[in-house]
């Protein structure tokens, strides 16, 4: 799996939260954990950065999103907290995919 695309399929989960009813939410979700767990098993082996962190606010904000945690926000703006969440996954400070083939 490559690491760029796998993410790049969670921000279309992501994206579509917002027009989904609560079971294809959690579809979605359930989705984004399975990619996530891959990853996961990938980069076992390496020391990627800030993942954690990163990793945390997308589900965090996903399950605020499918009703799983106590949800105060607006979805949009949840939905915008998890993108910049999977923006963070990318960019140099964690898994660089613009300059690594992972």
């Amino acid at each position: 799996m490559i690491i760029k695309n796998a993410l790049e399929q969670i921000e279309v989960l992501v994206r579509n939260l917002k027009k989904e009813n609560n079971m294809e939410r959690l579809l979605c979700y359930s989705a984004v954990i399975t990619i996530i767990n891959r990853i996961e098993d990938i980069t076992k082996e390496e020391r990627i950065p800030n993942y954690v962190i990163y990793k945390n606010d997308l589900l965090e904000s996903c399950e605020k999103i499918c009703n799983l945690e106590d949800n105060t926000g607006d979805v949009g703006q949840l939905i915008g907290k998890a993108l910049v969440a999977i923006r963070n996954l990318k960019s140099y400070q964690c898994f660089n995919v613009d300059n690594h083939h992972i």
